[in-house]
């Protein structure tokens, strides 16, 4: 059984055909999927796509790059509170492209963070050329206290090594598989595998497989593959590791 930590089934193409895209993925062995949030709209679809169906499990937050268009602090966001949210993101910082300016970034993760802790939930971090600002936040918001993920993780071994001593966990999605990700494979095969997860990230980032086309869950065995390579592990023991993984950040994503 594999699990995919982070797909965006809430966000069109996918939206319109999930029921379709989650009869695929279960085809393939992936039998639970943890759909983000990354504005109001998309948080508030997640939440009910994990209301209705057993397999879904779901996030809310901003992405960075809605720092500046959103009104934070008017929008309801504990009514999205449910049993099946299980944590807050995706939240960050992304300096690559500057849709949302830093300042405003680093406001709304603040407040992304102290939401999280208010109701005792991990975070789901996306960060993209801002480790930096990163770890001064994650420090001063004393994040480790809630611990989370980094996903689709961009960064070196050494800044991995900070970020696992405030208690996150490293998802890797389908550049791994990419020709030229030479550096981020020697980065995954650094990190200790009772750190790492696997995601799709989809509609984004297919794997080398399907590139070019529309990612989604059912393409998450070959980021598995990928990592059985690189680490040198079956595929069985594997998924057997990135289960117990799983648990250290979702205890309860098995019993609900």
């Amino acid at each position: 059984m594999l699990i995919d930590v982070h797909a965006h089934l809430n966000q069109d193409p996918l939206y319109t055909n999930w029921k379709e895209i989650l009869r695929r993925a279960r085809e393939k062995r992936v039998e639970k999927i943890i759909v983000i949030g990354y504005d109001f709209e998309s948080s508030k679809i997640a939440v009910d796509l994990s209301k209705i169906e057993k397999d879904i499990y779901s996030t809310i937050g901003i992405h960075p790059h809605d720092a500046d268009s959103l009104d934070y602090d008017n929008l309801p966001w504990e009514k999205l509170i449910s049993s099946k949210m299980i944590a807050i993101g995706e939240i960050g910082l992304d300096y690559f492209k500057m849709y949302s300016s830093r300042e405003r970034q680093k406001e709304i993760f603040r407040k992304g963070i102290n939401f999280a802790k208010r109701f005792k939930l991990p975070i789901i971090i996306h960060c993209r050329n801002a480790f930096e600002d990163l770890i001064k936040i994650l420090k001063e918001e004393r994040a480790w206290e809630i611990k989370g993920i980094i996903h689709s993780y961009s960064g070196s071994y050494e800044i991995s090594k900070i970020l696992a001593d405030y208690g996150f966990l490293f998802s890797f999605s389908g550049p791994i598989t990419y020709p030229n990700s030479n550096r981020l494979r020697e980065v995954v095969s650094k990190i200790p595998l009772d750190l790492i997860l696997i995601e799709t990230d989809s509609p984004y980032l297919a794997p080398q497989l399907y590139r070019g086309k529309i990612n989604e869950p059912s393409y998450l065995p070959e980021i598995a593959k990928k990592l059985s390579e690189i680490k040198n592990i079956p595929l069985d023991n594997l998924e057997e590791i990135l289960k117990e993984n799983i648990k250290k950040i979702f205890p309860n994503i098995f019993n609900k």
